[in-house]
């Protein structure tokens, strides 16, 4: 099978959105596939204002794909992400063409994120103009929703991405595919006891922004501080310089973080393997693979119920879940887990059991059911990773 997977994502195997198509393309290849990548530097370095480039992303897309087409030869399938992929997918239709497949993948599904900014705005966090109220709602969405309409297939990260999508009528059941990211083999092969040398406090993965809750975060070591409770908190791979994100904390706070800039895998696997808890506090998520890479390496998680963490996380069991926009639940969760050892390495434990069937194989070798799919339109079932995840303790 010839593949091309399409991001309009900068060509960074380190970020999370464009670290799946590398992770992909290596998966594909071990299985006997030809893939490609066509990624922001192929799509158009111009132009660089993100809402003209969504407002335009489509035709800027569509033009990369057929210079591929002529360049590379045809492919069996064309995997685009987001709204990016409606004009090629309406192009074909009316051409009354069949091949290639084309399938629509969300890497969060941003009409749930829209509503998440909404709720941003109204407590008080951002300032969100009328402006970009309605730009979201009449441009971006729009393109969106009609991606998915017109894709062979679309494949989401969770049951609740999922169950919007059909709740729209982008596609019948059968058409919607959840297909979760996994863990490179390596670690999971390796994965350290427990008593392995730890220590090193809270692990916050991600970027600094709204999405992953950053400002609950900083409100909960400020709670913490202010008890006389706060453990050590390394906020790692921010996007943002040290100064901006410990300057977010409140002052009490700020001495208890510390920041690590963007790293590759190896490094932050490191880095699960030293802290003794991740803290997740994000009000949206399409997945959160940091979730369960960290699951992988036996680190408890503290997470709010979005992305992946309805389906992996079971509280009390194998982690624990809070409520959304929290910081006293999440200041609350970090001061029990921190203070009984015992009760993070059973939930350690039971974590690493529930995440090791998601490998990055078994994404691909889903990934590529819903591409074989996608090709013998109209499309007959559905693929979901339930039963790995409900395999475990």
């Amino acid at each position: 099978m010839r593949i091309l997977l399409v991001g309009d994502y900068p060509a960074d195997p380190r970020l999370g959105s464009a670290k799946v198509y590398y992770k992909l393309r290596e998966e594909f290849a071990a299985l006997g596939h030809a893939c490609d990548l066509l990624m922001a530097p192929e799509i158009g370095a111009r132009p660089e204002n993100w809402r003209v480039r969504q407002t335009v992303s489509a035709w800027l897309t569509d033009a990369a794909i057929r210079r591929a087409f002529q360049e590379r030869g045809p492919y069996d399938v064309v995997d685009v992400a987001s709204g990016e992929g409606w004009r090629f997918a309406l192009r074909r239709k009316l051409s009354g063409g069949s091949v290639p497949a084309i399938v629509s993948r969300s890497h969060g599904l941003e009409h749930l994120n829209y509503a998440r900014t909404v709720a941003d705005a109204a407590d008080g966090l951002i300032a969100k103009p009328w402006t970009r109220r309605l730009y979201y709602p009449t441009v971006r969405l729009p393109q969106v929703a009609a991606a998915a309409r017109l894709a062979d297939a679309l494949i989401v990260l969770n049951p609740g991405d999922r169950d919007f999508a059909v709740q729209q009528g982008w596609k019948p059941p059968a058409g919607v595919h959840v297909v979760p990211h996994g863990v490179s083999t390596r670690f999971l092969a390796d994965v350290p006891e427990w008593d392995a040398p730890r220590g090193a406090g809270v692990l916050f993965c991600g970027s600094w922004d709204m999405v992953k809750g950053s400002p609950y975060l900083a409100r909960a070591w400020g709670l913490l501080a202010d008890a006389g409770h706060a453990p050590p908190l390394t906020v790692l791979g921010p996007g943002l310089a040290e100064e901006a994100v410990v300057g977010s904390f409140p002052p009490q706070a700020r001495p208890f973080v510390r920041v690590i800039p963007r790293a590759g895998e190896d490094e932050v696997m490191r880095q699960y393997r030293r802290h003794d808890l991740l803290v997740m506090p994000s009000t949206y998520e399409g997945f959160g693979m940091v979730t369960v890479e960290a699951m992988s390496q036996r680190l408890p998680v503290v997470a709010t119920p979005v992305g992946c963490a309805p389906m992996l996380i079971r509280d009390g069991e194998n982690g624990v879940i809070v409520p959304p926009r929290s910081p006293d639940a999440v200041a609350s969760a970090v001061r029990r887990l921190m203070a009984d050892s015992a009760l993070r390495r059973r939930l350690g434990d039971h974590a690493a059991e529930t995440v090791a069937p998601l490998t990055w194989r078994t994404t691909a070798e889903r990934t590529l059911d819903v591409y074989r799919t996608a090709m013998q339109r109209p499309s007959q079932t559905v693929h979901v990773i339930d039963d790995a995840v409900n395999a475990g303790p």
